[in-house]
């Protein structure tokens, strides 16, 4: 499809956005998964996590799978192998993912243990209010999905 330098740009892009991109999106994906969660009846928080959750949800899915499309619509044509500046641009940034996951992982931890504290708040001042009730029992038994899926997503990404 593309040839030369301007073939080779676009590819260097690409992996950028992969290194890069695929982290962040899971980040904003799991704050949607939070939003979500302690939307509570509100709409506007509702939608807001709902929005988050399918358009980053589609991003990293988009990002990851970017070169098969890619490939499996305009087959590449062999080019010459030479290394260029904005190849090693991108892989100077091979790192920047796995510090946004360290970053991810220590975060995820005292959110989730505050998550868990204010939905036995919650359940406890609740009175005889069921759908609180429900908030708290809900923030209570799903924090540590929550937890479970920041530990678990890097390694998931990975087999993309």
């Amino acid at each position: 499809m593309f040839n030369g330098k301007i073939g080779e740009l676009i590819e260097q892009a690409v992996r950028l956005l992969q290194i890069v991109g695929i982290p962040l999106m899971a980040f904003l994906c799991i704050i949607g998964f939070l939003i979500l969660l302690t939307a509570g009846k509100n709409p506007l928080r509702k939608r807001l996590g709902y929005k988050f959750v399918i358009v980053f949800g589609i991003g990293i899915l988009l990002i990851a799978y970017a070169p098969l499309l890619r490939y499996s619509y305009a087959p590449a044509t062999p080019t010459e192998g030479n290394t260029d500046s904005v190849e090693e641009m991108v892989n100077s940034t091979i790192n920047f993912g796995a510090y946004i996951f360290k970053g991810l992982w220590y975060a995820s931890i005292p959110v989730v243990v505050t998550m868990f504290y204010t939905g036995m708040n919650v359940r406890f001042v609740a009175g005889k209010n069921p759908q609180t009730k429900r908030l708290g029992l809900g923030l209570m038994l799903f924090s540590p999905l929550v937890l479970a899926i920041a530990f678990v997503l890097p390694s998931l990404l990975g087999k993309l």
